[in-house]
């Protein structure tokens, strides 16, 4: 599962791909106030975007806790960028922003240092066709008698019947071989939940709890196959327009002045422990304790250091962006028990010195059935009852 993507300035002009059939120079740069006009409108909170579900089943090839909806990738895209603009989310997660650039003609370019958000975004790239996968799927023989579980840790084995844990790993060792990152992203995807389609003991699908029953057995393929045929039902293109990469967004790995558009959904500030959330996952891709920890301590979530790593991924942000282009960030605000912090704000004066001007923040609020923290019924402070927000902080850079 190691990255071997490096980009060069060499593999980054292999973005322009032939196929790319529509002329960017003809749509014109929108100017700022209309883009802003037209994010205030919404148009993902109304009609059949209002669905979570909404959009492409590549979306849907696993969950992650805190990820934006699609059609809110969808038109924040569409409204901030034109077809062929380079639209870069240094904090991908399972590349929501990256796939919907893609499908809507940009160039997608997406990096995340979590080694199971990292699968699924790459899952959704690899364009083989649906009689491929099922032909591969098909040939796998689930001979389990050289597979052992007793080194599995035991919190993994209390979700799982023996035989159903067995066949995972069996499944899992050869989609890594053969570099299957498709599969392996739509295995990963029903490796624990609350349904029949999934793997596991009735748990949780974003956040698994104790199973309080004992686990069945589940067949693997049989599962695989239904989950694969899933994906294909709203079609998608044969090629793809984005490089998926486990990159820091701290560090430089792009050239100067090459990004159109920066869209992303930065971790949130002391909220979500995106690795201890993920944990079940990343235990079944074979991450061990001791490699969690020291992916919780490389990832930007800290209250303590929250800002001064933002500062960090700022600083690289300038570099990597055309002057004059939009950074569009999608932060959540910090509730503690007698204050709040608004993240926008925070970030908008950071990066004020930085050459970034502030636009707008647009608050969006988060429906009760998307809040991910604990049940939340709103924190009162200093007597008011602050509301479950998004606020889209909306900068365009001046060198």
């Amino acid at each position: 599962m190691k990255n071997n993507v490096k980009l060069s300035l060499a593999n980054y002009k292999m973005l322009d791909h032939a196929d790319v059939l529509e002329n960017k120079s003809k749509y014109k740069k929108k100017s700022t106030k209309i883009i802003i006009q037209q994010l205030n409108k919404k148009q993902w909170t109304s009609g059949p975007y209002k669905k979570e579900n909404w959009g492409n089943r590549l979306h849907s090839v696993a969950p992650y806790i805190g990820r934006i909806k699609p059609s809110f990738a969808h038109w924040l895209i569409k409204t901030c960028t034109k077809p062929g603009d380079v639209v870069f989310d240094p904090f991908c997660g399972i590349g929501t922003v990256p796939l919907e650039a893609d499908l809507l003609g940009r160039k997608a370019i997406g990096f995340d240092l979590n080694d199971y958000a990292i699968i699924i975004a790459k899952a959704k790239f690899e364009r083989r066709s649906l009689e491929n996968n099922l032909k591969w799927l098909n040939k796998i023989e689930l001979n389990g008698k050289d597979v052992t579980i007793k080194s599995i840790p035991k919190y993994v084995r209390q979700f799982y019947h023996p035989k159903t844990l067995r066949e995972i790993i069996i499944v899992r060792d050869q989609m890594i071989k053969s570099h299957r990152n498709f599969l392996l992203g739509c295995l990963i995807g029903i490796v624990h939940g609350h349904r029949p389609q999934y793997l596991s003991a009735w748990t949780g699908y974003i956040i698994p709890f104790t199973p309080n029953s004992k686990p069945e057995y589940r067949p693997v393929l049989e599962r695989m196959l239904a989950k694969t045929k899933r994906m294909y039902e709203t079609g998608f293109p044969s090629k793809t327009n984005a490089i998926i990469a486990k990159k820091d967004a701290r560090t430089k790995c792009l050239p100067n002045n090459s990004v159109d558009v920066v869209i992303s959904s930065p971790p949130y500030f002391d909220t979500i422990d995106y690795v201890t959330s993920n944990r079940l996952r990343l235990s079944m891709l074979g991450m061990s304790d001791e490699k969690k920890i020291n992916l919780k301590r490389k990832l930007i979530q800290k209250q303590k250091s929250y800002l001064e790593e933002m500062l960090k991924v700022g600083k690289i942000l300038k570099d990597v962006l055309k002057n004059e282009s939009l950074c569009i960030f999608v932060l959540g605000d910090v509730h503690k028990p007698n204050y709040s912090i608004n993240t926008a704000n925070e970030i908008s004066k950071l990066y004020s010195d930085l050459g970034f001007k502030k636009l707008a923040i647009i608050e969006d609020e988060i429906p009760l059935a998307r809040r991910t923290t604990n049940k939340w019924k709103g924190n009162k402070i200093l007597g008011k009852t602050k509301r479950k927000l998004d606020r889209i902080l909306v900068m365009e850079l001046h060198k």
